[in-house]
């Protein structure tokens, strides 16, 4: 992990500002957890962390070993913290003032019957910082991080930049110094300080939620989740909103592009909300047994305990407040066969750019008109155009673009619903079924004329067997010289004849393919994996393909399927 820190180093001073920015998603929540729990305050914590890494930016060229980077970020956020501690004028009290005793002679049980008093929560709380106050700055930064943050000894000790041995020794040292204590530390902060693997099972402050899953159904919905649970900007968009109301569960997750509201089956025993780490959340889950199931609860102070069988864990979790809402879909919204959106995704998202500087490329156009919706996508190279039904939306506009991230969402999401509804808010479009909302921000952008790239007429077309083209150029370009994507096809009425360069002789390999029918004759060259990939989007069991000259377009149409295009560019070929 340091040789990436390193590389990453260097490639930062070089002005690669994406390495900067892997480097702030590696550390960005290690460095968040930790400013958090020596503040006490979440949003005071942000601010810290973005000025850490403003100023990590800022002096990296002052950095004279790279390798010890993680120690010297650290650094820097402890000043930070230190600072603000010291302009806010916040003081330490030595422990020796500490009035501990009447609290070893209370029996414990009084604190258990008065936790909801306000007043005795917070001195207990109070008691304990002063308590985690006392232990040597080294030991605490560890406790701070394993228990509160759960990071193993190996990632502290990557963190702090010391062995994984002086981690455990620390870790001992401080246990044993508040083993005296334990049982206050264990109910003011949910916490075990008696054994390193255990969690404990009593929840402070009084549960807020409490919710009860098969392992199945939660982890699927976790994991679909994740994927749009961004780990690139804000530490909040990382997470997922469990939200329970009534006997319904619902599990959101956003990257302030895409959102996803999915219902989840279980039972809602107490209701409720939190925020909580999506891949902390799965990590979890994954890893224990079909058969039992899984209970969830949270506290008054935002934490969140699972439980299955004996297996306990226990994470922090946030309010939700900041959260961003996410939309729901009109109960009349336009529907549409979930089968035929499908296949109008599948014929046309091949051919959409995925990274072009016209970024409108980068996604999936809708043409609304009266008696149908066009659906297109091109990269300016290749294009593929298909049709439905008019979609129905209750804004009046001419069309919309999808990003293409969205849409490989889309098709994920609702691979298996028989109809799916759709629903138009301002710039944002809604996909929904009868579990699952996905929400995405339409691109600000005009589609480009498209009709103008499309061949009017043609010269000639030869029919053939889609399989037979596709596997015959797929063995033509494995053989052919891997620097060279060009295949050159040669067409008459009777045949095609498919040709490449090889890798090693530069001669020249070839197959001939029967025509099923055919007129004229051209010589052409196309991008090999493009007519592949091309070919494999098309749904009947032969093509036309319609030319003009060999420096216009080709046209791929399925034979028995009308209003699916797909248009290739010509490349120029030696003589």
């Amino acid at each position: 992990m340091r040789n990436d820190d390193v590389a990453l180093i260097q490639r930062t001073l070089a002005g690669d500002e994406n390495a900067f920015a892997s480097l702030v998603r590696k550390y960005q929540q290690q460095v968040h957890a930790f400013a958090r729990r020596k503040i006490g305050d979440f949003q005071i914590a942000e601010d810290i962390t973005q000025e850490t890494f403003l100023q990590v930016y800022q002096k990296l060229e002052t950095l004279d070993d790279p390798t010890l980077f993680s120690q010297w970020l650290y650094t820097i956020a402890n000043h930070l913290c230190i600072a603000w501690f010291r302009q806010n004028r916040l003081q330490t009290e030595p422990l020796e003032e500490v009035c501990i005793l009447g609290i070893e002679r209370e029996p414990y049980s009084r604190y258990v019957a008065s936790e909801h008093a306000k007043i005795a929560a917070e001195a207990q709380r109070d008691l304990v910082e002063k308590l985690l106050a006392k232990l040597k700055e080294s030991d605490r930064k560890v406790i701070t991080l394993h228990y509160f943050e759960e990071m193993t000894s190996s990632e502290i000790g990557e963190f702090l930049g010391v062995s994984e041995n002086t981690i455990k020794s620390r870790i001992r040292r401080a246990r044993q110094q508040l083993k005296k204590y334990e049982s206050i530390v264990g109910e003011v902060l949910g916490i075990t300080i008696g054994t390193e693997d255990r969690y404990t099972k009593h929840l402070n402050g009084g549960i807020r939620m409490k919710l009860t899953f098969e392992k199945d159904n939660l982890l699927s919905s976790l994991q679909a989740l994740q994927r749009v649970a961004s780990k690139q900007d804000a530490p909040l968009l990382s997470n997922v909103l469990i939200q329970a109301e009534d006997s319904t569960i619902e599990c959101m997750a956003t990257d302030a592009e895409i959102g996803i509201r999915m219902k989840v089956d279980g039972t809602v025993k107490e209701a409720g909300s939190i925020l909580v780490s999506a891949e902390k959340l799965v990590d979890i889950v994954k890893t224990w047994p079909a058969e039992q199931p899984i209970d969830l609860a949270t506290t008054k102070d935002d934490h969140v305990e699972i439980t299955c069988g004996d297996s306990v864990r226990k994470i922090v979790g946030f309010p939700d407040k900041a959260f961003p809402q996410l939309p729901v879909v009109d109960t009349a919204a336009f529907a549409i066969d979930g089968e035929v959106l499908r296949s109008v995704l599948h014929k046309t998202t091949f051919a959409a750019a995925t990274d072009d500087v016209r970024y409108f490329l980068n996604g999936l156009y809708f043409k609304l008109l009266e008696d149908r919706t066009e659906v297109v996508a091109s990269d300016a190279i290749q294009l593929a155009l298909t049709h439905c039904e008019p979609f129905r939306l209750s804004e009046d506009k001419d069309g919309f673009i999808v990003p293409l991230k969205a849409v490989k969402e889309i098709e994920r999401t609702f691979a298996n619903a028989p109809e799916i509804r759709i629903s138009r808010i301002e710039n944002q479009i809604l996909f929904a079924d009868e579990h699952t909302t996905l929400t995405t921000q339409l691109m600000d952008a005009e589609y480009p004329e498209y009709d103008s790239i499309i061949p009017k007429s043609f010269e000639g077309h030869v029919v053939v067997p889609k399989a037979s083209i596709m596997d015959i150029t797929r063995d033509i370009f494995a053989r052919a010289n891997p620097e060279n994507a060009l295949v050159c096809l040669e067409i008459n009425p009777q045949q095609i004849q498919i040709s490449a360069k090889t890798s090693e002789t530069d001669d020249e390999i070839q197959e001939t393919l029967a025509a099923e029918s055919g007129t004229g004759s051209i010589r052409i060259g196309l991008n090999a994996q493009m007519l592949i990939e091309t070919l494999s989007h098309i749904e009947t069991e032969s093509v036309s393909l319609a030319f003009t000259s060999a420096i216009e377009p080709l046209v791929v149409k399925p034979i028995g399927e009308e209003g699916h295009i797909c248009v290739l560019c010509a490349m120029k070929m030696d003589s």
